[in-house]
């Protein structure tokens, strides 16, 4: 295994340190140590009861009804607690048939871990099949063993995460299922950040003027003043101003120049550092500032989630925060879709960026009359995309018009992209079609061109067989051409084999000691790649006891930021497989064939 070359997961530190606590004797006074490593002394819990994981856009229908309570204040179903006394961390706003992991997800877990484990949870920006699994992770209503310190911990570390994730509004439904008893000060300040976001000033000073609260946070002093200001009291709301700037450390100038311009003055933003958050925006926006991705973007995927969905921003800034957000999977793509026909980013210099090229092209198949040129101007777009590093926005994005082409003779690089879009969608049907195609090059032509198209076949059936689609291909290992992988003098394409023949000994085929042997001949080269021992071992233990939500936060975690195309062959195997004991064998799968995408197999 390669070691790692991340940026060192601040857990690791903290798993060490905490293990070695779990040999020294506390008072009772101390906190609870909070540790990844399962202790050695503690009588291992019954397995969960068996259950079925539904893929989220699964259309099954439920085994047996969800016990859930309802009442004043709740807008959604609640699991009644059987592991512990029932609390907000309990609630959820899946069911089995839109992807919930089920009630007992965490059954097992210490609770303390719960919450270490959610706190170290990735934003994965590359790839759809992590996004669609931290959602369901976080939106799942789940019972909580019973011992958990501060209840509504937990549920402020899913609703930062949802954010932290750009699911704004995912967060503002998850609030909504929380009986009012539950709102913290905390969730209270939550709540109102997320209707700013939205654009809701009118809701937001309405909750922020019913909130009593002795919290030290000057945020309610700040909310305040700006909605003096929306309502016009703006004495009011100097007096408050100058009280506040008054007072030692309201250190917020980023706010106090905002608070100018709304009270008429022409001050300019400081141009620093200093993050912006959900009041600034609020107060940019209501003084019709110009909105800048690039500051945004830095604030947080939240914020550019408001950003795109802002109809009064400036047309390209909205394009870029969409594209960006469509990239993590916090909106769908019909926005960008809509931006870029209304005419977002225009491409009218040679050193235009990536999504202007994208979407001038985007332009261009539309009106374009001649169906013969439409394929060649949409590979375009991929070409374009895949620069870009964001392949998969430009897959979803371009779907629709992937589906006006039918299977035909097309590139080779077309077609091959095009069946695999669809296998990433999971339109078997259409991939089926494309492998037809692929198959039938090799009938035609020279001799070489014959034999090119036969290595293009090979490549197709590995694609088949990863994501497990029906098809065509059949496994061989005696007829397997790995050469047909490591073409060129590109090392990656050597070190591809090994990812190629690993995913596909960890799907059930069989691998023999003579396609290893193959596989040494082609050349090896160390590859950087990340993994970390301490969290696969973990993650091994979880999956091995059936811990459904640890399983899935720890396979998460392993694969990090960078996904499952940035990890090690072996790291990439330890969760694929993990995946599959708990039943998530299709979304192993899809993890696989992203790796093997973006790897270029």
């Amino acid at each position: 295994m390669t070691s790692s070359r991340n940026k060192q997961f601040p857990l690791i530190s903290g798993i060490i340190g905490l293990t070695l606590g779990l040999t020294v004797a506390v008072t009772s006074a101390q906190e609870k140590p909070r540790s990844l490593v399962p202790s050695l002394n503690k009588v291992e819990p019954s397995k969960p009861n068996s259950q079925t994981v539904i893929p989220l856009d699964s259309s099954a229908p439920k085994t047996g009804p969800e016990r859930v309570i309802e009442g004043s204040g709740l807008s959604g179903p609640v699991v009644v607690q059987t592991l512990g006394g029932l609390d907000a961390s309990s609630v959820g706003t899946l069911d089995l048939a839109t992807g919930s992991l089920g009630s007992a997800m965490w059954s097992g877990t210490d609770p303390e871990r719960v919450v270490t484990l959610l706190k170290h949870l990735p934003v994965a920006t590359r790839s759809p099949q992590m996004q669609k699994l931290l959602k369901r992770l976080l939106l799942t209503p789940a019972a909580i063993p019973q011992g958990l310190t501060n209840p509504t911990e937990l549920i402020e570390l899913r609703l930062k995460k949802l954010r932290e994730a750009g699911l704004v509004l995912d967060a503002v439904a998850l609030l909504g299922r929380l009986p009012p008893a539950t709102m913290t000060p905390d969730l209270k300040k939550m709540q109102v950040e997320l209707l700013l976001l939205q654009g809701q000033n009118t809701e937001a000073c309405k909750q922020g003027s019913s909130q009593k609260t002795n919290s030290k946070d000057v945020f309610w002093e700040k909310l305040e003043i700006v909605c003096n200001v929306f309502e016009g009291k703006l004495e009011k709301a100097e007096l408050g101003a100058t009280l506040l700037e008054e007072q030692d450390g309201a250190s917020d100038s980023i706010f106090f120049d905002l608070f100018d311009r709304l009270a008429g003055g022409k001050s300019v933003l400081p141009d620093n550092e200093e993050p912006l958050t959900a009041l600034h925006y609020a107060m940019m926006r209501e003084a019709k500032l110009p909105m800048s991705f690039e500051r945004l973007e830095k604030a947080g995927y939240d914020l550019l989630w408001a950003l795109a969905t802002q109809q009064s921003a400036d047309l390209d800034e909205r394009l870029r925060a969409a594209y960006k957000s469509l990239a993590i999977g916090s909106v769908r793509p019909g926005l960008s879709r809509r931006l870029i026909t209304e005419g977002g980013l225009q491409d009218n210099s040679e050193d235009a960026s990536s999504l202007a090229r994208i979407s001038s092209l985007y332009r261009q198949f539309q009106a374009e009359k001649d169906g013969a040129e439409k394929p060649t101007i949409l590979e375009n777009i991929w070409t374009e995309a895949i620069k870009d590093n964001s392949f998969f926005a430009a897959a979803s994005l371009t779907l629709p018009l992937l589906q006006q082409i039918p299977a035909s003779r097309q590139s080779e690089e077309f077609e091959f992209n095009a069946l695999r879009l669809y296998l990433m969608e999971g339109d078997t049907a259409n991939a089926q079609g494309w492998e037809r195609i692929v198959r039938r090059a090799a009938l035609r032509g020279t001799p070489a061109e014959r034999e090119d198209a036969r290595k293009r076949i090979t490549r197709v059936d590995a694609y088949m067989l990863i994501s497990g689609a029906p098809g065509i291909a059949r496994w061989n290992a005696e007829s397997f051409d790995l050469w047909s992988f490591a073409a060129g003098s590109d090392p990656k394409k050597s070190a591809n084999v090994g990812l190629l023949l690993s995913i596909l000994g960890d799907f059930g085929q069989e691998i023999s000691p003579a396609l290893w042997s193959k596989a040494l001949d082609l050349g090896q080269v160390p590859r950087a790649s990340n993994s970390n021992l301490v969290l696969e071992k973990n993650l091994e233990i979880a999956s091995e006891r059936e811990y459904i939500g640890e399983t899935i936060a720890l396979a998460l975690t392993v694969l990090g930021e960078a996904g499952p195309s940035g990890v090690s062959t072996t790291t990439l195997s330890t969760v694929l497989n993990s995946l599959k004991r708990i039943g998530m064998e299709a979304e192993a799968r899809n993890l696989a064939l992203e790796a093997a995408i973006l790897r270029d197999i």
